[in-house]
């Protein structure tokens, strides 16, 4: 009888498994993650370094990778690999985490369907602004580049010599 693991299945001895298992990675690296986040809808009017829109048409931003709010997401795999999907750019898709988690296993959902499990938040532009701003410390979008003000240039006690022209921030 082969020894189990913690979780309660039986493991196998030997490197065959093992062999499989380096042959057919789970997660994506960070080269596919990179090429899937450039694949995906440009937010017009944002940095698309920053912003994309998801399969389901919700905003996302990169840096609210792999967490649970409502500008967070996950790289998905279109063909799920518990059903043969491979880890690769044309089978990867960044979705928002609350899409991703309530499509789960499934190997293809409507858009419509997606875009019920997403957020009910839509964003403006001024909040996007503000979260950018907090973010990244400046917000980059054709005809609007400019940066925060540090605590000391708020306070008068120093003029910045950076170039870029400080944010005022919505009303």
């Amino acid at each position: 009888m082969a020894p189990s693991t913690s979780d309660g299945e039986a493991s196998s001895s030997g490197t065959g498994s093992k062999s499989k298992e380096k042959e057919r990675p789970r997660s994506f690296d960070e080269k596919t993650r990179t090429a899937c986040w450039r694949k995906a809808a440009v937010l017009a009017g944002r940095h698309p370094e920053r912003w994309r829109q998801d399969a389901a048409g919700n905003v996302v931003c990169r840096r609210f990778w792999s967490c649970h709010g409502c500008l967070c997401y996950e790289y998905d795999h279109i063909i799920p690999f518990s059903k043969g999907g491979e880890s690769t750019v044309e089978n990867c898709q960044i979705l928002q985490t609350r899409v991703n988690r309530s499509k789960s296993d499934k190997a293809w959902v409507e858009k419509a369907e997606m875009q019920g499990f997403s957020c009910d938040i839509k964003f403006t532009d001024k909040e996007l602004d503000v979260i950018e701003m907090a973010v990244y410390g400046d917000v980059i979008r054709p005809g609007k580049q400019c940066r925060c003000k540090t605590v000391a240039e708020m306070l008068g006690q120093v003029k910045s010599k950076n170039q870029m022209a400080a944010c005022d921030l919505p009303t």
